[in-house]
């Protein structure tokens, strides 16, 4: 069936000209910036230069502005009369100085890879050697403090006592940089020892945060805004940068699902706030002002990250309008700057492991337990006593074996190899950066494993006094290869210890417990991993982004960027077909045992977006009144489009051409828009573009009361023209009550600010495809005088009213730094309400297409959020930090339009009750005896003593549908990190932590359930009700068979809901740093050496669940979460 998805521009004729003219220059000015990016590299090899007549010190000046080279020289030495005139091409620094300092008393010097001192030839200037120390206000050293000699880029940093050497012009400066503390120049003037005291900035008045569109100082902020510090994602050995969020800031939920090697940074997902909505709720990332995809930004290297700020409220995401509903998440990457080159190189080295796996027992007491099981049902014992021996003693191993699955199926301690490697500098007007980066990783799966290339290209270049323009190119390259088939994990908790694996003589099991059993040999996970058949997936982005920042008068700024991103994905899998295994008793082959039909599935998909915004900002201070504008404008358009084909039965397995297949056997795959599963042989395209307009408004009085407005419009083709726009504005105000004359004498109180805000929002991600038109599909089949006519028909009923989601939130915040900076204070309170949810409507029986969907639904989150950190010193050598942090949601549905409750297997939503609601009947215990069971509410003939015990809700003695009752909810009471750290001479090490208390997980089939469709069974089951412990709190009901068992089986019920709170220490680290005056004598400005654990240790609050791990999605089985130690070393050059 071929399926047609209609799609329209956003813009009438005459403005799509436009647009199609601006992406035509934007692809000229790319082209031309690319090659401007490409010169800075080159830039600093030679030197060019043409000047007539012109004084020496002005010439010097012509060639800093074209080199990365610094000129350090007295003024009085320079003749006043000479003149100069020159012209070189490609020239080298030698070469000029001689033509510059001919017939002249001057000599030059070169005292590091860009620093010349120019003096008298009887009075060169000597480099002497300068060592001192560098304390704070109470003469404790202070360690990694950046000590650089003046308009110069040689220098060095402190070591962990404080103290510093380094060689430099006797009459030259050096400048004092450390965190935290004030900047400090002091001149040499020819001393060999210098002692200097930083001073602390206990205000962190200069920090800037960066915000939509600009950045502001911290302290000026009045929305809540949350800044990650990109050192504590270096260094933490995941394949994903999200993963490596979790627990960092309140309010920010990372749930690490996992997923196999290339497919985890899709797995897992990012919430602000809470599930805000009945559909999607993650966040929009944006990278270096480009909306990027959640697998664009996991792929995104943490060594190229310069900062990243979580926009959580509507004052501050108010910015990003209909895209910022579930909070903004805002990443900058490193620049170049002015200097040197510098190499800084990180790798590292990692062996993985499951954090947990199923836990199943062997197969003699799973013999018991099933005979157990038989007889609870008044059935016949399935094994021997004999037969159980010869379990126990492992006598014949090809017939009674006791087979770890789990421990055969997954690979060995699979390897993870991670290298970054960071280059950059320049000059004043051309500044590079770029980074590389690779990632290996070997699956749990054998012969899987994923190889990911990633480079990042930030350049920008000095084209007038006014005008700086820039170029930005990352590219991703990810190839995922399987060389077999694929594991599938429900088979694998199906396959029984009692089954042979692989037998003495290297076949392929086919006996269990004695017996030949075609169905699990035909389900052997080995045999299907080995011989199966392979597959590979090619995934590749590639953006370019220009930049160009002009600043034509003082205070005003006028942004302009465009960007062009292609994403391209291609999957291939070949399912082979698998002959009949041999009994390895009788040596006669097994029919049944034959996979068949072989397949092929190739999919292709490709998605290009190109974006086009500028914005200005004028700024002015008038006394104490500080007034910022904002004013922009942008412009986004998304093309995507998709083929999948697939066929069956393939001359051999060996094919690798679609046309090879049987055409009239056709693949199938799942349509999430159908809701089944349609043919795979088909292709569709859709579009979406947006035009928005907005603006800020930023004003202050005595940098003590603070006051911003945000204001954007968008216009979205989700929605019909008359419904497709809307405005989205917010309102925020600031109070810095530390700056009040009352608050002086308060000493213990350095920074204190009040922040209120009000504003909303909106939210199109969960608008259905074509929610507003009649889609057409093409495939069915028409009768017209008994002859049958392909045609096409209506698929949707269409909502021409359907329009935005909008999200309205109120917050009010506190930031405060008390004791001299060693306390910082981030606490805040929110209602969040999200109204107009798009919900299905209601129709009749006869209706015949898929409803549409309608404004409808209410949520409400109400939340509070904190952060507390700390920082000291102790002596001289050992400095520590702190951190936690804490936040509590609780959601409510308020409206689902025009019904009360929807109910979804297992859960249900009703206004008034969270989502995420679980909904079964209530277990109050096991029966002990069959006289209670007859003395209680009826619940099914088949209930005996040991079953589960439902409570009689409406007190008619019957247990059934009007029983079933809210049983627990999926959302955490509260979500909780903390992080610890500390230093001594060198020596580095640190710990962080994640965790969730008060929420529930059902777990039923696989994961609880005893013999379920004949798996295994674990130490849980151990721990059951039995007539000789007739324990009604037993951890397991009576054991039976899933088809003995559908009373405690078949009905939801609190029984099955496990309390999945749990702590998980997500890192661990251990470093050194070695001293600077030894790596500086190998060429290294620094150098340390580090271990890394990355999710080593679990624990859980039910000791019912010994092997779930509380992030995977299914207890069903599936990829486990992992558990990677590492060793790296990180240098600089």
């Amino acid at each position: 069936m071929k399926k047609i998805r209609l799609g329209g521009h956003l813009l009438p004729g005459p403005l799509l000209k436009v647009f199609l003219i601006m992406k035509l220059a934007f692809l000229v000015i790319l082209v031309t910036c690319m090659h401007v990016s490409a010169a800075v590299f080159g830039q600093l090899n030679s030197i060019s230069l043409k000047a007539n007549d012109v004084h020496l010190s002005k010439v010097l000046k012509l060639i800093e502005r074209k080199i990365s080279y610094r000129f350090v020289y007295s003024s009085e030495n320079i003749p006043v009369n000479k003149k100069i005139s020159i012209n070189v091409t490609g020239a080298t620094l030698d070469e000029v100085m001689a033509s510059l300092l001919a017939d002249t008393d001057l000599s030059y010097k070169m005292l590091s890879k860009n620093l010349v001192v120019i003096a008298p030839r009887h009075n060169a200037v000597q480099n002497i050697h300068v060592r001192g120390r560098v304390t704070d206000s109470t003469g404790i050293g202070l360690p990694g403090v950046t000590v650089k000699v003046s308009n110069t880029n040689h220098g060095t940093i402190t070591n962990p006592n404080g103290d510093f050497e380094l060689d430099a012009p006797g009459d030259a400066s050096l400048e004092f940089n450390y965190l935290g503390y004030l900047p400090q120049t002091v001149a040499i003037n020819n001393r060999n020892e210098i002692t200097v005291k930083l001073v602390a900035d206990q205000k962190g008045l200069n920090e800037v945060v960066v915000v939509g569109f600009g950045a502001q100082k911290k302290v000026n902020l009045t929305g809540a805004v949350a800044t990650v510090t990109p050192g504590v994602l270096n260094n933490r050995p995941v394949a994903s940068v999200q993963d490596a969020l979790q627990g960092i800031t309140p309010g920010l939920t990372v749930l690490a699902r996992p997923g196999d090697v290339g497919s985890s940074e899709s797995n897992s997902t990012m919430t602000i706030r809470g599930r805000s909505n009945l559909g999607s709720s993650g966040p929009m990332i944006v990278i270096d002002g480009i909306p990027v995809s959640g697998r664009e930004f996991a792929a995104l290297q943490p060594n190229d990250i310069e900062s990243m700020s979580v926009l959580k409220d509507a004052a501050s995401a108010a910015i990003y309008g209909s895209r910022a509903a579930n909070g903004v998440i805002l990443v900058t990457t490193k620049k170049g700057k002015e200097g040197k080159t510098s190499i800084d190189l990180n790798a590292s080295y990692g062996v993985q492991s499951p954090t947990r796996r199923f836990e199943y027992l062997g197969s003699a007491d799973y013999a018991t337990l099933y005979n157990e099981a038989l007889t609870n049902a008044n059935r016949a014992k399935r094994y021997t006593d004999e037969e159980i021996q010869k379990f126990k003693n492992g006598s014949q191993p090809d017939l009674y074996p006791n087979t770890d699955w789990y421990k055969e199926a997954l690979a060995k301690n699979p390897a993870m190899k991670d290298v970054d490697l960071a280059i950059s500098g320049g000059s004043k007007t051309n500044q590079y950066y770029l980074g590389l980066g690779y990632l290996g990783q070997e699956s749990l799966v054998p012969n899987k494993y994923m190889n990911r290339y990633t480079m990042r290209l930030n350049a920008s270049t000095q084209v007038l006094k006014i005008l700086n323009v820039g170029t930005n190119v990352s590219i991703v390259r990810q190839d995922r290869d399987t060389e077999g088939g694929e594991l599938n994990w429900v088979a694998l908790n199906r396959l029984v210890p009692s089954m042979v694996g692989v037998h003495s003589d290297g076949t392929w099991g086919t006996i269990n417990a004695g017996k030949a059993d075609a169905t699990l040999a035909k389900d052997n996970v080995l045999r299907n991993m080995a011989e199966g058949g392979r597959g590979y997936a090619r995934d590749n982005v590639f953006q370019a982004g220009l930049t160009g920042v002009l600043k034509p008068m003082k205070g005003l700024t006028i942004n302009g960027q465009g960007s062009l991103k292609y994403n391209n994905n291609m999957n291939w899998s070949f399912t082979n077909e698998l002959p009949a295994l041999v009994n390895f008793m009788t040596k006669e082959t097994m029919p049944s045992t034959i996979v068949t039909p072989n397949e092929m599935i190739e999919r292709w998909n490709k998605r290009t977006e190109t974006l086009l915004q500028a914005y200005a900002e004028y700024e002015k201070r008038i006394r104490k009144h500080n007034f910022k504008v904002m004013v922009g404008s942008s412009q986004e358009r998304s093309t995507y489009r998709y083929v999948g084909v697939g066929r069956r039965n393939f001359p051999n397995n060996s094919a690798t051409i679609i046309d090879l297949g049987d055409s009239e056997s056709t693949s199938t795959e799942y349509d999430a828009f159908y809701d089944a599963n349609v043919p795979l042989n088909r292709s569709y395209e859709t579009y979406w573009a947006m035009l928005s307009y907005f603006g800020r408004i930023n004003y202050s009085f005595a940098d003590k009361y603070l006051f911003e407005v945000n204001y954007r419009t968008d216009y979205s083709s989700y929605f019909a023209e008359q419904y497709r726009s809307a405005n989205f504005p917010s309102f925020s105000v600031g109070w810095r009550i530390s700056e009040e004359p009352f608050m002086k004498d308060i000493k213990n109180i350095d920074n204190l600010k009040l922040r209120l805000s009000v504003g909303n929002l909106g939210n199109q991600n969960n608008v259905p495809e074509g929610n507003y038109r009649d889609l057409i599909a093409y495939g069915t089949v028409y009768s017209f005088n008994n002859t049958a006519v392909a045609g096409a028909y209506q698929m949707n009923g269409a909502n021409m009213k359907a329009t935005w989601e909008t999200v309205n939130i109120k917050n009010v915040g506190i930031d405060g730094t008390f004791f001299k900076g060693l306390l910082d204070v981030t606490a805040d309170y929110f209602i969040k309400t999200t109204k107009d949810i798009l919900l299905p409507t209601r129709v009749g029986d006869t209706y015949g297409l898929k409803p549409p969907t309608v404004n409808s639904g209410r949520v409400e989150n109400r939340g509070i959020e904190i952060m507390l950190s700390h920082n000291n010193r102790i002596g001289k050598d050992f400095s520590y930090n702190v951190s936690v942090n804490f936040s509590k949601i609780k959601n409510k549905i308020l409206d689902l339009g025009d019904v009360t409750e929807r109910y979804n297997d297992r859960w249900i939503e009703r206004v008034g009750q969270p989502i995420g609601s679980f909904f079964g009947y209530e277990a109050i215990g096991l029966f002990t005896t069959d006289e209670e069971v007859a003395k209680s509410a009826t619940q099914s003939s088949s209930t005996k003593a040991g079953d589960i015990k439902y409570k009689d809700q409406d007190d008619n003695g019957i247990i059934d549908g009007n029983d079933r009752v809210i049983i627990g909810n999926d959302v955490p009471w509260c979500n909780y990190g903390f992080s610890i750290g500390a230093n001594y001479k060198g020596f580095d090490i640190g710990m962080a932590a994640y965790g969730v208390t008060g929420v529930k997980t059902y777990l039923d089939n696989e994961a609880s359930f005893s013999f379920f469709n004949g798996a295994g069974v674990k130490p849980l089951h151990l721990e059951r009700w039995t007539k000789e412990n007739p324990n009604p709190n037993a951890k397991y009901p009576r054991l039976l068979l899933s088809a003995d068992g559908k009373q405690n089986y078949n009905s939801y019920n609190s029984f099955w809901l496990f309390d999945a709170s749990y702590l998980r220490i997500r890192t661990i680290t251990a470093g050194y740093t070695v001293p600077a005056k030894y790596s500086q004598k190998v060429g290294m400005s620094f150098a340390r050496v580090y271990v890394a654990a990355n999710n080593p240790f679990t624990f859980m609050f039910d000791d019912r669940l010994t092997d779930y791990d509380p992030e995977i999605p299914s207890g069903r089985g599936g990829y486990p979460g992992i558990k990677t130690w590492s060793v790296g070393v990180n240098v600089k050059f």
